[in-house]
Parts: structure tokens; C-alpha cells; sequence
């Protein structure tokens, strides 16, 4: 399982000069939600449709909304 952007921003647009250790946090953050899909969703059957979307993720060095 990917994930992709659904536009394709420069990298520039997307970190704004955000402190490198907090990107870092945030992409193990996105990688440990595409592990733990693939698990959950291995083959598809117990899909049941998205549920209430996650509006804040708390990463090392800051929050992401």
C-alpha cells in the first residue's frame, strides 16, 4: 500500500522551513498509519467505509492539524 498527494506541491510548499526534526516525526507518524492500514485492511474485506476523519496528530516537536 502508497499514498500519494493528490496535487504534487514542491517540497518547499509543503515544509515551509519547518525544522527538520519535526518532518522527520511526522513522516514516521505517516508510515506507522500506512503500516497499521495494510493490517487492517490487508484484503480488504473489513473496509466499512473511512470513519471520523483525525483533525490533530501530536509528532515530536509539534502538532500537525
Amino acid at each position: 500500500m502508497t499514498w500519494s498527494w493528490e496535487y504534487l506541491p514542491s517540497e518547499q510548499h509543503v515544509t515551509a522551513g519547518c525544522p527538520a526534526g519535526f518532518l522527520t516525526a511526522v513522516e514516521e507518524r505517516a508510515a506507522e498509519l500506512v503500516r497499521a492500514a495494510e493490517v487492517l485492511y490487508l484484503d480488504g474485506t473489513s473496509y466499512q467505509g473511512s470513519g471520523e476523519p483525525m483533525r490533530h496528530l501530536d509528532v515530536a516537536g509539534g502538532l500537525l492539524a
